[in-house]
């Protein structure tokens, strides 16, 4: 830790400010202290795609290529610690303790990352949303939240950009969910899980969805 620390810088990014852009030299890792940033890339076509949510306790930046492919915008005001990109792999290198701990985290993304392909290849629009939810509530549990109330950082476009779904099938998701007892919507970015047995079997496909 010390020597992570002499390497590290604290930076406040405000909300709806970017950390970083698409195409900007990847010159930096970034560890989230506290806060949730939204990870998207932008097609030819100009259309966006949210690739994920990161938040407390995630590193982001992290590549093997010499500009971001990606842009990371803070949905909320973020703090991060940033280390110089050099430093951080000689860290890495110097401490194998620190680099198992590493590796089993960029692990952890990327099976994330075949959950993700899985739930946008075979899943319909009510499973795809309860999934994301479930997702959410075991992160929060994770990082030792309640995971009956939810505070929701980002927007539904923000989810149906990550989902590949339309605001509006996103949106009658929610109320769907809502009608049929599987949560509470308090306000526009809090949920209640009233049902976690049910939105896990809409997640796993194992309840009627008609």
């Amino acid at each position: 830790m010390p020597a992570l620390n002499a390497i590290s810088t604290s930076l406040k990014v405000s909300k709806g400010e970017t950390l970083f852009l698409e195409g900007d030299d990847a010159r930096h890792a970034f560890n989230v202290v506290n806060g949730h940033l939204r990870l998207a890339r932008v097609g030819i076509d100009g259309r966006r795609q949210v690739m994920g949510f990161v938040s407390t306790g995630d590193f982001v930046g992290h590549t093997r290529k010499e500009a971001y492919t990606i842009s990371a915008e803070a949905l909320t005001d973020v703090t991060v610690c940033r280390f110089d990109r050099g430093a951080f792999e000689d860290l890495l290198v110097r401490f194998p303790m620190f680099e198992r701990e590493f590796h089993k985290l960029t692990a952890g993304m990327l099976d994330d990352m075949q959950d993700q392909l899985f739930t946008l290849g075979r899943k319909n629009a009510l499973e795809r949303v309860a999934s994301f939810l479930l997702a959410f509530v075991e992160r929060q549990e994770e990082i030792q939240c309640s995971g009956h109330e939810l505070w929701l950082p980002m927007t539904r476009a923000d989810i149906a950009d990550f989902l590949g779904l339309t605001l509006e099938t996103v949106s009658r998701a929610f109320s769907r969910l809502k009608n049929d007892g599987i949560l509470e919507i308090e306000q526009a970015h809090t949920i209640r899980i009233l049902d976690r047995e049910g939105l896990t079997d809409l997640a796993s496909g194992d309840a009627e969805t008609v």
